[in-house]
């Protein structure tokens, strides 16, 4: 059974949370450049990040299977580092999660929910795109004269 909760003060999982979201996002190491800032993440700014923001984690059988970060923007949600296992995706844990964010939002009062995509995860655009996410703007990193990310959106 999928259990999906809010992370609480209790948590003290942080090694498996970090091995999820770095096993998760490791299918486009050799995808897209410039590399994912989830190499910038170790137990110390997954610890930090989780003090800012709202996390979710999803869990079957006990086992830590899923996760994704909210962060409060004013009128919006940013959804940031969504990760499930690498042998479950595909099997509706990614669905549940966006389903709880997207619930948890309402709740909040917020009007839209945002993230942003890599532009070469044409799968994952697919994906947000299923659940009624539209594409808003592209932007490049720094150093770059291309457009790197583009940024999606989701009326609440």
């Amino acid at each position: 059974m999928l259990t999906i909760k809010t992370l609480d003060d209790a948590f003290d999982n942080w090694d498996a949370l970090l091995t999820l979201v770095h096993d998760a996002f490791s299918y486009m190491n050799d995808r897209i450049d410039p590399p994912s800032s989830v190499h910038l993440l170790d137990k110390g700014t997954l610890t930090e990040k989780a003090a800012q923001e709202t996390v979710l984690i999803a869990y079957k059988n006990q086992k830590l299977i899923g996760c994704c970060f909210i962060k409060e923007m004013g009128e919006k949600n940013y959804l940031g580092k969504m990760a499930v296992d690498p042998d479950l995706q595909g099997t509706g844990v990614g669905e549940e999660l966006l389903k709880a964010v997207v619930e948890k939002s309402k709740n909040a009062g917020k009007s839209v929910l945002e993230l942003e995509s890599r532009v070469e995860l044409t799968e994952v655009h697919s994906f947000f795109r299923r659940f009624g996410f539209v594409q808003t703007a592209e932007t490049a990193h720094e150093g770059y004269n291309r457009p790197t990310s583009i940024t999606m959106q989701l009326e609440l």
